[in-house]
């Protein structure tokens, strides 16, 4: 069987507590960064892992989920390897982990389709980021305006440091320990990254 072609993209973690009675966000938050980001990106087909908190504005609807870690993958064809389903939680075992069985974790895949950063710009993940998700009729139509006019706007921006879009693969969602894969196709999705607050 010839190899796949590699599907460079992100998985894009969302994640919180369903259950605060059975486990505090202090404690998922340690059990997170301390144990289940580390698991994850010594995996041989993540590269990084970047961890944000959703802020409310007053303009954004409110999100059942809080917490957002983006996972970067070479190739989206590891996600259906026997070494990431060897990670905990993959699989319900006779053991069921008290994180797991009162948290939501829904990721959705994404194929990369377009990157720009700025001149310079750190490599680091920037402290802000502004997630857009994207519909239009013509794709060609949001293709052109995406790639010229609107990219030329917001790079002006002052804490501008990069931009990437995504295209939907697929989804898994996983809530107190029970697995689905919602067939719902996603819109678009465009991450932009900021050095500060002052974003468009």
């Amino acid at each position: 069987m010839a190899p796949k072609t590699p599907i460079p993209g992100i998985l894009f973690f969302n994640s919180d507590v369903i259950n605060i009675q059975s486990l505090s966000r202090a404690d998922f938050d340690l059990w997170y960064c301390d144990e289940h980001i580390l698991d994850i990106v010594r995996q041989s087909g993540v590269t990084y892992a970047h961890r944000y908190e959703f802020v409310e504005d007053g303009a954004t609807p409110d999100r059942k989920l809080k917490y957002l870690t983006l996972y970067g993958m070479p190739d989206l064809n590891h996600m259906h390897t026997k070494e990431l389903a060897s990670l905990e939680g993959q699989s319900a075992g006779p053991n069921k982990d008290h994180v797991f069985k009162n948290a939501e974790f829904d990721t959705p895949a994404y194929a990369t389709v377009q990157f720009d950063e700025n001149k310079g710009a750190s490599k680091e993940p920037a402290p802000f980021l502004l997630m857009a998700t994207i519909e239009h009729s013509s794709p060609s139509v949001l293709e052109e305006w995406y790639q010229g006019k609107h990219i030329s706007q917001i790079s002006k921006v002052p804490t501008y440091r990069r931009m990437s879009r995504y295209q939907f693969k697929s989804r898994s969602l996983l809530s107190a320990f029970n697995r689905s894969h919602p067939t719902d196709n996603q819109p678009a999705l465009a991450l932009h990254e900021f050095d500060g607050p002052e974003i468009p």
